[in-house]
């Protein structure tokens, strides 16, 4: 299992906690979970879903996730840069 970065929320509070697998392992570890039920959530994660388990709810942070649609860079063709030139 390779340390990818998490978003954690404790059930029953509004705030998020960044933070990695590692750390959330261990705290799992430490709540019961046994190394095959640990393997689950990770790959769980890893497919990029919410998990909610022993009181916490885990979501991978994708770090590359683009915004297509909203946010992008615009580009123009030659044809569209002499045209603007025109006007």
């Amino acid at each position: 299992m390779k340390n990818i970065p998490l978003q954690v929320n404790i059930e029953g509070q509004t705030s998020c906690v960044d933070t990695d697998w590692l750390a959330i392992m261990a705290t799992l570890k430490k709540r019961g979970l046994q190394q095959d039920e640990l393997m689950g959530v990770y790959l769980e994660l890893t497919s990029g879903m919410r998990v909610t388990t022993r009181g916490l709810s885990l979501a991978k942070i994708n770090p590359n996730l683009e915004l297509h649609g909203i946010i992008r860079e615009t580009k123009f063709s030659a044809n569209d840069y002499a045209g603007m030139m025109r006007a």
